[in-house]
């Protein structure tokens, strides 16, 4: 199944670009979440540390100088929630590739990633199970056909809706 151009899980391989990964090398696959971005770690570290130099030095600031501080405090720690929200943590699959751990593919895409992980996760039991064909239970109705539901066909049972076929 060809997911994206340049993105192909097959029965026997997953590729991703210019990478070929057989399937029966493939083992004990994961996910990982990546760091956060540099922009939203700066920004957190540096909302984090005016606020212990704030709190430190906030005796010796005048009124304005504790509101300047606040409101600068503030415009960082909305940047922070910002760009965590609209650039998220990219998402890692690795697994176990000849015995080494090898990461298979990136994505900060949720949808992307998760179909991609589904899609390889069911081929790779697809290639140790074989392609299981397993027969279907014909369904069963609870309640008979209205055809069938005539009082001259019925009669008392113990079926379960109660009433059985006259032969």
């Amino acid at each position: 199944m060809t997911i994206r151009p340049g993105l192909h899980i097959s029965s026997t391989c997953f590729q991703v670009g210019g990478r070929h990964f057989t399937l029966s090398a493939i083992g004990n696959v994961h996910t990982r979440q990546a760091g956060h971005d540099p922009l939203t770690r700066r920004a957190g570290a540096m909302a984090v540390v005016g606020m212990v130099l704030l709190g430190a030095f906030a005796p010796l600031l005048q009124p304005t100088g504790i509101v300047a501080a606040v409101a600068v405090l503030s415009g960082l720690a909305v940047l922070t929630l910002v760009s965590a929200r609209r650039r998220p943590r990219r998402l890692e699959l690795w697994a176990d590739y000849h015995g080494h751990p090898t990461q298979l593919f990136v994505s900060d895409d949720w949808w992307l990633f998760h179909a991609v992980e589904r899609y390889l996760r069911r081929s790779l039991v697809e290639a140790r199970l074989g392609h299981l064909t397993l027969p279907r239970p014909r369904p069963s109705r609870g309640v008979p056909h209205p055809s069938n539901m005539h009082p001259s066909r019925l009669t008392p049972g113990g079926s379960r809706a109660g009433w059985e076929r006259a032969a």
